[in-house]
């Protein structure tokens, strides 16, 4: 190594302190920058309010944005019927919670080889979940217990309950069944459950009527959604589960066996406890849907229905011209943030249909940060991202950030102040 060319450590650091300063500016505003663009990306929880007056089309089109907020990324969908339920369902609830202590139990106990035990869990949760099964969030939890129980009484020696197990399941929802793949628990347990999805397909097929007194309830058949009452469903010979629910009404679970077609089954809904809560709230909501301000309304529904946002549906109109109006409201900040009406032609719910709602709804769900008011009590809200300024400092930052690295990381060419014969000294290691 060239002695002339060996800096001191200290020479090898020193840096000039704005280089510094860039670097820790840039690094900073890159953490700023990707914690906004996290914001923007991140679970928007809300629920449905429908508004509408009560006719089949329109409780259609609810059902339908029930059907799309599910599936949409990014967003929570809650229920509306839990928090018009509150406090009138503390069985269902309690049930829903005790299975999945059970089940989480059961698994442990799986894994660690008690099968017996195991089964004797699963077979709780199996029991709990039935009792919960109309305010479970996901009905698939009851058929995945079952299927669950089905292997723990295979591997402790009880093939023939396994059997008849399997079968309850591929019955309670056949979906699942066949997507379900036991054999990381048994090869047996696999041929078991594919045995019972033939069993249950060799099944006569029955159509069974469903009724309630108060008309267009959602239906549940067996964890498929078999429309508004009144309605025919199809099925396989055998028991049905069947869920029905309304906004301002108790959720309800029927268990009923159907041996042949023909069989009529109805069921009267019972007022939801805070029904009339939101009906005193409907015409102030109504106002706010249209475009109106009202915080107070808004600051109420917030207790009211326990979620920090809420797509308000106003719908009106025939089959064949359906006006749909969807407000996105922030009930923390008292504020739509936005609104889109749409003409719909609704005669079927059909693919056609079901793109235009898929539409509505992405467009009503694009707006996610509040930036500035534009209106009494209205919004204007656009994603971080869609600024001009936002991608023009991400640049700048990128860029003063490449520039600082470099003149961090490179080693200046100016010689040590000290060399061979200035008088000087120079320690080496």
């Amino acid at each position: 190594m060239n002695p002339s060319r060996t800096f001191p450590p200290a020479a090898r650091r020193a840096r000039p302190r704005w280089v510094r300063a860039v670097a820790l500016l840039s690094a900073t505003l890159m953490a700023w920058l990707g914690g906004g663009s996290a914001l923007a990306e991140e679970t928007l929880v809300l629920t449905l309010v429908d508004l509408s007056q009560e006719e089949a089309a329109t409780r259609e089109i609810a059902a339908d944005m029930v059907r799309v907020l599910k599936k949409t990324k990014n967003v929570r969908f809650v229920d509306l019927d839990g928090p018009l339920n509150l406090g009138g369902e503390e069985i269902q609830t309690s049930s829903a919670k005790a299975g999945d202590q059970a089940f989480k139990a059961a698994m442990a106990k799986l894994e660690a080889g008690d099968h017996e035990a195991a089964a004797d869990e699963f077979q709780n949760a199996v029991e709990n979940y039935a009792v919960a099964y109309a305010v479970l969030a996901d009905l698939t939890i009851y058929p995945r217990a079952l299927l669950m129980l089905g292997v723990a009484q295979l591997l402790s020696g009880d093939p023939k309950g396994a059997d008849k197990t399997f079968e309850k399941a591929v019955q309670a929802d056949q979906k699942v069944a066949v997507e379900t793949d036991l054999g990381k628990y048994s090869p047996k347990a696999q041929a078991a459950l594919v045995k019972a999805r033939n069993a249950v397909a060799a099944r006569e097929s029955v159509e069974f009527e469903i009724k309630t007194d108060q008309p267009n309830a959602r239906v549940y058949v067996n964890g498929r959604s078999m429309g508004l009452t009144p309605t025919y469903a199809t099925s396989t010979k055998g028991d049905q589960l069947i869920a029905l629910a309304k906004q301002g009404f108790a959720r309800k679970m029927r268990k009923v066996a159907v041996d042949k077609s023909g069989v009529l089954v109805e069921e009267k809904l019972d007022p939801a406890r805070r029904a009339a809560a939101l009906e005193s709230l409907r015409k102030g909501l109504v106002a706010v849907a249209g475009g109106a301000s009202n915080p107070e309304v808004l600051s109420e529904a917030e207790g009211l229905l326990g979620t920090p946002m809420v797509l308000l549906l106003s719908a009106s109109g025939t089959r064949e011209k359906m006006r749909v109006s969807v407000g996105l409201a922030n009930l923390s900040s008292r504020q739509v943030i936005n609104q889109v009406t749409r003409d719909i032609k609704w005669e079927s719910r059909d693919k056609v249909t079901r793109e235009q709602i898929d539409k509505l709804v992405d467009d009503v769900l694009k707006p996610r940060v509040i930036v500035a008011p534009t209106g009494p009590g209205v919004v204007e809200a656009k994603p971080i991202y869609a600024k001009w300024w936002f991608w023009t400092l991400l640049a700048a930052v990128a860029g003063g950030s490449v520039v600082a690295y470099k003149f961090a990381s490179t080693t200046p060419d100016t010689p040590p102040a000290f060399q061979k014969g200035t008088g000087g000294v120079l320690i080496q290691f």
